[in-house]
């Protein structure tokens, strides 16, 4: 089966269509606060950028320190959950951290405002007003979050393959037509997806060992893996730092060969 990626709204009734899945499904699943938590384990890196964030963005310096070690070590945990198939993401805006492979079905979940409203009442135990307010609040920073983080509005319906309303179906209906979707052949995943995905994350944890090591974390450097070659860019380095950084990269599993291409800006190749 593939991987469901689901980007959720403020208060949308999620929670209750992942236990429905999973319920109806037996599959794995994760979500952007378990991924936070991995990432947590590296200074609480991860509730540092949240906090800082409405800071940080008037200031790209202090933003970008923040901004790159957070998606690295981010991705890099996604990647893990999503190695072996068959399994549920829910959050914000994870989706936006790996490429549109072949099986992974990237899928938008809203609820009326009013249903919203009820909800949060229901599970903050407040007045109409407060909950409206709630909503409204949140929304904006997931919206201005993806914005800042990924270059994408998170509400754009292109970056999605489905986009459903509970609205206008039932809890039981939605979980049915994910279902049905992912069992259709044409999103199973194959050999050749899989070693893209297994590229992507041999990639990932060399750029997380770059971050997390004392001698390197300051350097913002993506990598990719193509037939057994990491290929590394970023910065113009000095000898001594590029040395450092290629023995950091070479004690990753499976790399054959390494080379270091600067002065190019780093980036999540998320459109393949």
């Amino acid at each position: 089966m593939p991987i469901l990626f689901i980007s959720r709204g403020t208060m949308s009734g999620v929670y209750q269509l992942v236990d429905c899945l999973q319920e109806r499904t037996g599959l794995r699943c994760a979500s952007h606060e378990s991924l936070t938590k991995i990432v947590n384990r590296y200074g609480e890196l991860a509730t540092r950028v949240v906090e800082q964030l409405t800071d940080a963005i008037s200031g790209y310096d202090q933003f970008s320190k923040l901004r790159w070690p957070y998606l690295v070590l981010m991705r890099h945990a996604l990647l893990e959950e999503v190695l072996a198939d068959n399994m549920i993401y829910h959050g914000y805006s994870g989706h936006f951290l790996l490429p549109a492979f072949q099986h992974f079905i990237r899928v938008r979940i809203d609820a009326p405002f009013d249903l919203r409203i009820k909800m949060t009442m229901e599970r903050l135990k407040c007045d109409e007003k407060a909950a409206r307010d709630y909503i409204t609040k949140v929304d904006e920073e997931r919206v201005r979050w993806a914005r800042f983080m990924f270059g994408r509005d998170l509400r754009d319906p292109k970056y999605y393959d489905l986009h459903l309303n509970l609205g206008h179906m039932s809890l039981k209906a939605m979980c049915g037509i994910f279902e049905r979707v992912m069992a259709e052949e044409e999103f199973k995943a194959l050999d050749e997806t899989r070693t893209q995905v297994e590229q992507l994350f041999l990639a990932a944890s060399v750029e997380a060992a770059l971050v997390t090591d004392p001698r390197s974390n300051t350097f913002e450097i993506a990598a990719r893996v193509e037939e057994g070659v990491l290929s590394l860019s970023g910065p113009y380095l000095k000898e001594a730092e590029v040395k450092t950084v290629m023995e950091i990269a070479a004690t990753a599993p499976g790399v054959e060969k390494v080379r270091y291409t600067p002065g190019y800006a780093p980036t999540l190749d998320v459109q393949r």
